[in-house]
C-alpha cells in the first residue's frame, strides 16, 4: 500500500459501491500527499478516524444484529462546519466527541480544506465526490462569518430559503440527489417552524477493483448467521489464487482490496474459529486499526466474498448525546452564538448510506444533514401595507427624492 493510506484510508473505506458513468471520473492531474510534509493534516484525519471507530461501535450497542453502514467522514466533516459555531462548553464538547482535543480550530480548518482539495484527486481512475453545503432561513441573522469561514474551508454551498415555502425541502434534497449520484433522494423530510439551519455533508465514490472479481466465479453459497442459522448468498470468487496485503491474528484474518491505482481501498476483516463479530468490535479502535494496517503483507491467498448491496438510514443524536456532546442538543443551554446572536440548539443529525459490491468494483453514497433550530424565533415586525401609505422614488448618492407618492386606493 502507499504511505497515504496508512493515514487515510479510514476516512474512505467505508465508501464503496458501482452506479455511474465512467465518463464521471475526475478529470486533472492526479495529485499525491505526504503525511510528513503536512503532518497536521494526517493527524487531523486520523482524529477523525478515532471518532468514526467511537460513533460506529456505539450504533453497533444500540443494533448489534442490524446491519450497519456509514460514512465517518461525512459525519465528522457535517459536524465540524457546526462545530465553527459553537463557543463555550458546547464547542468543548463537540471537540472532545469528534476526537480533536489538542486542535485549534484553525488547524482542523485548514487541515479540511486540504483534504476536501487533495482526496478526490489522488486517484483519476475512480470518482470521488465532496460536496458541502450551508442552507438557512432567508431573513433570519446569520453572522457573515460564520458563513464565509464554511464557504473559504468547507467550500460549503451557502443558499438562503424561504423555509415557509413547501418547496424548500425539494431544492435541499434536489442537491442531495444530484450530489449522490441518485443514490440517496431526500435526507430532508419537513422543515419545522423553528429550522433555521441545515448543514449538509454529501459523498459519492465509485471505484473499479485493482483486480476484478471473475462474474463466472460467483456461485450460489451458504453464509452463517450470528444465530447459527444460514442463507444463501451471491459469492464472488477469482478462480484461483491471489494477492493481497494481509494481517492475520488468532481472532480474524484482515485483507485489504485496493481499487484502481491502490490509492483507495476496501479492508475486510473476518472472524476466525469461534470468534465473534462482537468480540472484534469490542477490541476496534484507531489504535488498533493502525495495528492492522501497519501489520499487513503481501500474501498469496483464495478469497471469496458476497455481492451485496445495502441502505443505511440513521438519526445519530442518541449516539452522539451518549458520546458526549449533550449540550449541542440542549434548548436554552447550546451556546451557537457564532451562527447568530439567537437561543440556537441541533435538533437532530441525520445520516443515510447506501453501498453495493459487484464483481467489478463498488459504489457508494453518503450524507450527513446537521439541523439547526431557535429555541423561540425572533420577533420580527409584519407590515402589510393594507391602509393607505405615501412613498418615495429617490437617489441614494446625493439624496435627491425624485418622486413623492401618496396612495389611497390602490383599486383606482
Amino acid at each position: 500500500m502507499k504511505n497515504i493510506a496508512l493515514a487515510l484510508i479510514a476516512v474512505m473505506t467505508t465508501l464503496t459501491g458501482w452506479k455511474c458513468q465512467q465518463e464521471n471520473i475526475n478529470a486533472g492531474p492526479e495529485l499525491t500527499f505526504d503525511c510528513q510534509e503536512s503532518p497536521v493534516v494526517c493527524d487531523v484525519s486520523r482524529a477523525n478516524n478515532n471518532f468514526g471507530f467511537k460513533i460506529f461501535k456505539k450504533l453497533h450497542e444500540h443494533a448489534p444484529a442490524d446491519n450497519i453502514f456509514m460514512s465517518p467522514s461525512s459525519i465528522a466533516t457535517a459536524l465540524t462546519m457546526t462545530l465553527n459555531g459553537a463557543q463555550g462548553p458546547t464547542a468543548d464538547e463537540m471537540k472532545s466527541t469528534l476526537e480533536l482535543n489538542g486542535f485549534n480550530l484553525e488547524e482542523v480548518n485548514a487541515s479540511y480544506k486540504v483534504l476536501l482539495t487533495t482526496l478526490p484527486a489522488l486517484d483519476n481512475r475512480l470518482n470521488l465526490q465532496i460536496a458541502n453545503s450551508i442552507w438557512y432561513r432567508k431573513g433570519f441573522p446569520v453572522k457573515q462569518p460564520f458563513l464565509t469561514l464554511n464557504r473559504d474551508y468547507f467550500d460549503s454551498e451557502v443558499t438562503p430559503l424561504d423555509f415557509r415555502d413547501p418547496g424548500a425541502k425539494d431544492i435541499i434534497n434536489q442537491w442531495v440527489d444530484q450530489k449522490t449520484n441518485g443514490l440517496i433522494e431526500t435526507i430532508v423530510d419537513e422543515i419545522p417552524d423553528n429550522a433555521i439551519m441545515y448543514l449538509i455533508n454529501a459523498i459519492y465514490f465509485k471505484g473499479p477493483w485493482r483486480k476484478s472479481f471473475k462474474p463466472e466465479e460467483t456461485t450460489q453459497w451458504p453464509f452463517h448467521l450470528a444465530d447459527n442459522n444460514q442463507v444463501n448468498v451471491d459469492m464472488m470468487g477469482y478462480g484461483g489464487t491471489v494477492k493481497f496485503p494481509l494481517y492475520i491474528t488468532d481472532a480474524y484474518y484482515a485483507v485489504d482490496l485496493p481499487y484502481a491505482d491502490s490509492v483507495y481501498s476496501m479492508t475486510l476483516i473476518v472472524p476466525r474459529g469461534n470468534n465473534t463479530i462482537a468480540n472484534i468490535m469490542a477490541q476496534l479502535n484507531g489504535q488498533s486499526w493502525e495495528q492492522i494496517l501497519a501489520g499487513m503483507t503481501v500474501q498469496e491467498m483464495e478469497l471469496r466474498m458476497p455481492k451485496f448491496q445495502m441502505t443505511y438510514d440513521k438519526k445519530l443524536n442518541t449516539a452522539l448525546q451518549e458520546l458526549g456532546m449533550g449540550r449541542a442538543f440542549t434548548a436554552g443551554g447550546a451556546d451557537f452564538s457564532n451562527i447568530a446572536d439567537a437561543e440556537l440548539s441541533i435538533s437532530e443529525v441525520k445520516h443515510k448510506a447506501f453501498v453495493e459490491v459487484t464483481e467489478q468494483g463498488t459504489e457508494a453514497a453518503a450524507v450527513t444533514s446537521v439541523g439547526i433550530v431557535v429555541t423561540s424565533l425572533p420577533s420580527y415586525p409584519t407590515i402589510v401595507l393594507d391602509r393607505p401609505f405615501l412613498f418615495a422614488i429617490r437617489e441614494n448618492q446625493a439624496g435627491n427624492v425624485l418622486f413623492l407618492g401618496k396612495m389611497m386606493n390602490p383599486a383606482e
